[in-house]
């Protein structure tokens, strides 16, 4: 897991620093609710935006809430696109977007092996910029999660659609003046 994780730090560096145009590093907070179904997601994105098309990446830590009816935790990675709908080159921008996850989820009283879930995510959402280097974004979205293993290692349940609310936070860099 460690070489994974270092791996794709590398692979956001490498695109970090070869982007002439801004892009982010911040955290993210989603929390996916269905039928039966509440989880936490934490993680770490990046996303660069060479005009009103922008691409985003991350990775994910789910771990379930204190009030469902049972526990798990697993990792996770996203890819996505969103497309901003205002003229603001420098942020505050209205956006909807695709993003798909893969996250491997172990469930508590269940065997070790985790299961491959995958979530298509439609999202819409506003970017706000405060100054030049600080954003935060807000945004909801809908996914559909499927469970892509044939192990029994999760619940009935966690199969389905999820509203997904969420809220991004980090620092700009590269802004052009």
């Amino acid at each position: 897991m460690k070489n994974l994780v270092l791996c794709i730090s590398a692979l956001l560096l490498t695109l970090a620093v070869k982007a002439q145009n801004p892009w982010e590093l911040g955290a993210e907070y989603m929390r996916p609710m269905g039928k039966g179904y509440k989880s936490n997601i934490a993680g770490v994105r990046y996303e660069n935006y060479p005009g009103k098309l922008s691409f985003n990446v991350g990775i994910t830590y789910h771990f379930s809430p204190r009030d469902s009816y049972g526990g798990f935790r697993g990792y996770g990675i996203y890819a996505g696109l969103r497309n901003s709908f205002g003229n603001n080159e420098k942020g505050n921008n209205p956006f909807v977007g695709l993003r798909v996850l893969f996250a491997f989820e172990n469930f508590e009283g269940k065997t070790s092996l985790g299961s491959l879930m995958f979530t298509p995510i439609g999202e819409a959402g506003y970017h706000f910029v405060f100054g030049k280097h600080i954003f935060t974004t807000p945004s909801i979205g809908y996914g559909y999660q499927i469970k892509i293993t044939k192990e029994y290692n999760s619940r009935n349940d966690d199969v389905g659609g999820r509203i997904i609310p969420g809220l991004s936070a980090g620092y700009i860099f590269n802004v052009l003046d």
